[in-house]
């Protein structure tokens, strides 16, 4: 088969990369030809001023450049399918019309819910927020949602409006994926048809193994932003014993308040780690926690402590209550409560039978879901009912 995949990366590499790279990988080792056009926003950032601004007016609601781009690639390659990730904001919807046109399924992975919240997480000053899903996108720019702007989050709204009215969702695409069932659950009261609707988790090309050289400490790997959570970590490692130490791997804007509150207690700032070097520090952590605040359409990193044989503290929201069995193979605490949380850390912390059991049980989970082979039978299932679905249309 031959497959096109597109994907816009943001500013830094992130959870969305690693799925499109680990897919195309996936569909390269069993054989497929596969072509990755990909944009990033970092190309932004090299426009001239008056550029910027004709893309913010015209370019981000449909771009020629990107439309004969790939109007090229598809005469080229000849791809069957067209499999979709992010196109936000550089790749716009011109990508879906010049497909649709060439009538080529399109398959699109949902990694968060920017159609019903702007900024894709559902989360504001502290606390999930579903007022542009149920009142209109007014209140994106009424708080300024994006980057505590209002001119800003006043041209994310306009683009994602523009986008919902163009039905790109509706009847471009033939196939959705949803990394979890609560983020199928989401998009369905959205009101896209649930026949176009399959779940398929994310996965890990290469199994890492796990390690027996367990070490004194826990992870904490991600974004260092008010969404994910951190700030609650750092309050719950005050209650810590102080010979347990955190490490934290991960950037972001609120780094350096982070440090500051932290002074005194256990904890250390590694920066930012290769994807290897993260599994590294996975594999030796008695556990890992993810403390978010906001919808995860999924949870990258939890698939990875499975994989290393390492159970997980996390919030009980969403989709992370979906993907973590309370007492089997890690706790759930709630979320924004630090005092939940310490109490959850001391007690791993001090079973480590019970420790070493959720240990086994994570593994397991991730050999039963988690694998390639697993994730590459699902994929090309879904391929194979959207080619279908196509076909059927066009007869």
């Amino acid at each position: 088969m031959r497959i096109l995949i597109i994907h816009n990366s943001y500013y830094g590499q992130g959870g969305e990369d690693e799925v499109a790279f680990s897919e195309k990988k996936m569909l390269e080792h069993y054989g497929h030809k596969v072509r990755l056009y990909s944009r990033s926003n970092k190309d932004f950032e090299g426009y001239s001023f008056f550029r910027k601004i004709k893309f913010f007016l015209k370019d981000i609601f449909w771009s020629k450049e990107i439309y004969q781009d790939l109007k090229s690639i598809i005469r080229r390659e000849e791809p069957d399918i067209v499999h979709f990730h992010n196109t936000f904001f550089m790749v716009t919807s011109s990508a879906y019309d010049v497909c649709h046109e060439k009538k080529i399924p399109i398959v699109q992975t949902l990694h968060n819910y920017r159609v019903m919240c702007p900024i894709g997480i559902f989360y504001r000053d502290g606390h999930i927020c579903e007022n542009c899903f149920s009142s209109g996108m007014k209140s994106c720019i009424i708080h300024k949602c994006w980057k505590n702007s209002y001119f800003k989050s006043f041209l994310l709204v306009r683009a994602v409006v523009q986008f919902k009215k163009r039905k790109i969702f509706k009847e471009r695409v033939s196939g959705f994926i949803c990394p979890s069932s609560f983020c199928k659950d989401k998009y369905l009261k959205y009101g896209l048809s649930a026949e176009k609707f399959f779940v398929k988790p994310n996965f890990l090309y290469e199994d890492p193994g796990v390690s027996d050289k367990n070490q004194n400490y826990a992870v904490y790997v991600g974004a260092l932003r008010n969404h994910k959570g951190v700030k609650t970590l750092i309050k719950a490692w005050q209650m810590v014993d102080k010979d347990f130490s955190l490490k934290v791997v991960g950037d972001g804007p609120l780094k350096e308040e982070l440090i500051l509150s932290s002074k005194g207690i256990a904890v250390q700032f590694l920066g930012q780690k290769t994807l290897e070097e993260t599994i590294e520090l996975i594999k030796k952590a008695n556990f890992l926690i993810v403390p978010s605040e906001c919808y995860e359409t999924f949870s990258r990193v939890v698939m990875e402590a499975y994989a290393c044989g390492v159970p997980v503290i996390i919030s009980r929201l969403g989709a992370l209550e979906e993907i973590v069995e309370d007492g089997k193979t890690g706790l759930l605490f709630e979320p924004g409560n630090p005092k939940d949380l310490a109490e959850k850390v001391s007690f791993l912390c001090n079973n480590p039978q019970i420790r070493n059991q959720m240990a086994q049980n994570a593994r397991k989970v991730f050999q039963e879901k988690y694998t390639m082979e697993k994730n590459y039978e699902i994929l090309m299932g879904i391929y194979q009912k959207s080619l279908l679905t196509v076909r059927e249309a066009n007869i």
